[in-house]
């Protein structure tokens, strides 16, 4: 059975039902295609026994509701939260906020309750475009990082649970809320946390793949490389390691090929493929060596659009993955 609600209140309810689920609508649609693609979006209307609830706790008037309609724009982390407050105070006219500031909070610094960002705005109609019927209603548009809507997702029978209440777990979902905001400076701070002496080190991989990042970046413009560099500067790296050429060398291959027109010039290879490339035509030496070690470490990836020298029978060699 669902629980009693009173008529009159069930009637109230109803009354603004129809014109808050339009407003989701249009919020919605408004919202999707605007937001950064990684980023999650969701929104509700209150259901008809949360109403009842909320107007019992004394805290709401009948038809003034800040979150009969609320929606959630979760973001990668702390840094992005300006983006995201950004445009939803470019399309929706701000009342007010909780917390009410960003530097000044109510929390004591040993406690840790619930204080995501909550913007309170209203929707207002396009003067130009006909009437919505919406104007002016005001709505909750939370703005939350990953890490803490992964906490209230996790968390929430520990703390919300229907018919239990429990200290002790709710003492550990507030533990865990204070490790995760822990992580969320951390991320926030990587860049200077890595400055720091206990952490300001490197490794012989590390140390490799930077050197590959700089031969990348030094021989193509931005616009010719991947987004993902460390990815290719990583290939590189391998490529490097299996055909015993150092990094610098490899700078020195691709330039005199470069100078003879091919290397960087060439157009229908892939940075990587030009590197291969222009070590086939530099020193082949290099390639056949590799071809009979019988390492399984590593395989060479080659395209039909890499030249292989004349001499050279690759088709059943275990060290090349050969596209033809």
């Amino acid at each position: 059975m669902r629980m009693k609600i009173p008529r009159s209140v069930r009637d109230v309810y109803l009354e603004q039902l129809e014109k808050y689920q339009k407003l989701k609508e249009i919020v919605d649609a408004l919202v999707v295609p605007l937001k950064d693609a990684r980023w999650h979006y969701e929104s509700r209307v209150k259901s008809e026994e949360g109403y009842a609830l909320k107007l019992e706790t004394g805290r709401a008037e009948v038809d003034k509701f800040e979150d009969f309609f609320a929606c959630t724009l979760v973001v990668e982390n702390q840094a992005r939260i300006k983006s995201a407050k950004n445009l939803v105070l470019s399309h929706f006219t701000l009342k007010y906020r909780r917390p009410k500031y960003d530097d000044f909070t109510h929390k004591s610094s040993e406690s840790f309750p619930f204080d995501d960002l909550r913007l309170y705005v209203q929707y207002k109609d396009d003067p130009t475009l006909p009437p919505t019927g919406v104007d002016g209603l005001l709505f909750e548009f939370q703005i939350k990082t990953f890490l803490q809507h992964a906490w209230s997702i996790a968390t929430h029978d520990l703390t919300y649970k229907s018919d239990t209440i429990s200290w002790a777990k709710a003492r550990i979902a507030f533990q865990i809320k204070a490790m995760l905001e822990h992580a969320e400076v951390s991320i926030e701070t990587a860049e200077s946390l890595a400055l720091t002496p206990d952490l300001a080190k490197s490794d012989s991989s590390t140390k490799s793949v930077s050197e590959a990042i700089e031969l990348v970046k030094g021989l193509w413009m931005p616009a010719q490389l991947p987004e993902d560099i460390v990815r290719l500067a990583r290939n590189v790296t391998l490529l490097s390691t299996a055909l015993n050429i150092e990094v610098e060398e490899l700078r020195r291959i691709v330039d005199k090929e470069t100078i003879a027109e091919r290397g960087v010039k060439t157009l229908n290879l892939s940075p990587y493929n030009i590197i291969v490339q222009s070590i086939i035509n530099q020193t082949p030496e290099k390639l056949k060596a590799f071809l009979t070690n019988k390492s399984k470490d590593f395989r060479l990836f080659i395209p039909k659009e890499v030249d292989l020298p004349p001499d050279l029978d690759a088709l059943e060699n275990k060290n090349i993955i050969l596209l033809r």
